[in-house]
C-alpha cells in the first residue's frame, strides 16, 4: 500500500490544489509541476487536450460530457505516469478537453482516481495526505486508475469500453 503527502497551494486557499509532475513520453522524464485541483464533484479526471498529447496517449473513443460551462465531446486518454509527493501512479484514464481560461494548464483530479484513496486534509497544516486503499469490488485490480464513469455514474472499463454491472 502506497501513501503520500503533498502541500496544498497557498495561492488557492479555497481549493484543494497541489502540484504533480507528469511523465513526458518523448523525453522519458518527469516534467515541471502541473497544478492539480482535487475536484470532489467530478466523476472523471480532466486534462487539457494539449497536455494529454504530451503526457499520455489519446484513445480512439469519445464521450459526451458537461464540465462547468462546457458541453461537448471529450476524448478518452491515458496519462502515462503522475508523480504525487513520493508516489507514482500509472495509467490514469482521463477525459481530454480543449477548454479555455484559467484551468487550461491544470488537471482536475476526479473520483476515478480519488475513489482509490483514503484521503485526509489539514487546512491548519495546509497538507493533503492519502493512502492507496483500493475497493474490494474494483473490476480489474491490475489497472486501478484505468476506469472512468459515464454520465449516469456507471463505471466504464477502458479495456472493454463497456458499462460494467
Amino acid at each position: 500500500m502506497s501513501n503520500f503527502s503533498v502541500g496544498l497551494d497557498p495561492k488557492r486557499p479555497w481549493r484543494y490544489a497541489f502540484h504533480v509532475r507528469l511523465w513526458d513520453k518523448t523525453t522519458g522524464k518527469f516534467r515541471a509541476p502541473v497544478l492539480t485541483l482535487l475536484d470532489t464533484g467530478a466523476f472523471n479526471t480532466i486534462i487539457h487536450k494539449e497536455l494529454a498529447s504530451t503526457y499520455g496517449i489519446i484513445l480512439n473513443k469519445t464521450m459526451h460530457v458537461s464540465i462547468g460551462g462546457y458541453k461537448g465531446d471529450a476524448d478518452l486518454c491515458i496519462i502515462h505516469k503522475m508523480n504525487i509527493g513520493n508516489m507514482v501512479i500509472e495509467n490514469i484514464l482521463a477525459l481530454a478537453v480543449s477548454f479555455k481560461g484559467e484551468l487550461k494548464d491544470h488537471i482536475l483530479l476526479g473520483a476515478n482516481v480519488t475513489n482509490n484513496w483514503d484521503v485526509g486534509f489539514s487546512r491548519r497544516r495546509n497538507v493533503l495526505h492519502a493512502t492507496e486503499d483500493f475497493p474490494h469490488d474494483i473490476p480489474n485490480r491490475k489497472y486501478p486508475y484505468r476506469y472512468c464513469y459515464d454520465n449516469k455514474g456507471r463505471i466504464i472499463a477502458v479495456q472493454e469500453m463497456e458499462p460494467l454491472n
